[in-house]
């Protein structure tokens, strides 16, 4: 084998290991903030009996082409009302109407999506650092 054979086994070698190491550090950087944003919106939710913040949950979805999680409120209230509702009538208010003042949203859930923000830089740079040290 010539030395530009090797080279190239080499660079095909690097460009699998690398692959697999972006793969991995795309994972990484969704399990923590996935982590962050659930614990965040636990943290946040208000709280008079507890059955909303103890129906948040976290299922892993990881099959195919996705990996990622669901975080969703699961389950009614005793009083038959679904708890996604009542997060959803939390987190985002209802005007006032002829019937009712209104409530005012606490952006509970939507403040703590907002650390989503800058995830593919988060990405970005997980998968440099893995590159670089690969590389070393």
């Amino acid at each position: 084998m010539d030395g530009i054979s090797k080279e190239m086994d080499s660079f095909f070698d690097n460009i699998a290991t690398i692959g697999e190491e972006a793969i991995q550090a795309t994972k990484e950087v969704i399990d923590e903030a996935t982590e962050q944003v659930y614990n965040g919106i636990r943290q946040d939710v208000p709280v008079k009996t507890g059955g909303l913040r103890d129906s948040l949950k976290r299922t892993k979805v990881d099959g195919g082409d996705w990996y990622g999680y669901d975080i969703e409120f699961e389950g009614n209230a005793p009083n038959g009302e679904p708890y996604q509702k009542i997060a959803n009538i939390l987190n985002y208010g209802v005007p006032a109407s002829e019937n009712s003042g209104g409530v005012s949203g606490r952006h509970f859930v939507a403040n703590n999506i907002k650390k989503l923000k800058g995830l593919n830089d988060k990405i970005e740079a997980r998968i440099s650092a893995k590159i670089a040290q690969h590389n070393t």
